[in-house]
């Protein structure tokens, strides 16, 4: 009898776990209060000497991104180079982005670019661009 219900405890024990585990989560609003478009209001290079591949020395360029929209927790813009950077939007506002696309012809390396950051609570978006070469700080505001 000890047995029978030790295991029928020990059965509705799991009996349970597995239905909350089976419930869907509810939908997401991870950045919809942050929906709208931000522009750029402030870009500035992080580092402003790069080193190639080969050891040769290079300026960073100064860039200037698009706006970033933001629909529904994604988020993304145009880079100054014309890469469209794409991600999300933590329900808290921490921005994940990025964009890649294999290396030219010419032998270059892949293009990587990643994008952290997160908006506070006056609208606007503080984050730190990085890729291969060069690194930008950018402000955008609602």
């Amino acid at each position: 009898m000890r047995r029978t219900i030790g295991l029928l405890a020990i059965l509705g024990f799991f009996g349970l776990v597995a239905a909350a585990e089976a419930q869907a989560p509810p939908p997401s609003t991870g950045g919809t209060q942050f929906d709208g478009t931000y522009r750029l209001v402030s870009s500035v290079r992080v580092n402003k000497t790069y080193t190639s591949r080969k050891g040769q020395m290079g300026q960073c360029p100064n860039r200037v991104a698009g706006p970033l929209t933001i629909a529904q927790g994604q988020a993304s813009y145009t880079s100054a180079t014309g890469y469209q950077v794409q991600g999300t939007v933590a329900p808290q506002g921490q921005l994940e982005m990025r964009a890649s696309a294999p290396p030219t012809t010419g032998g270059s390396q892949p293009i990587q670019i990643i994008l952290n950051g997160a908006i506070d609570n006056t609208g606007t978006i503080r984050a730190r661009q990085r890729s291969n070469l060069c690194s930008y700080d950018f402000v955008w505001r609602k």
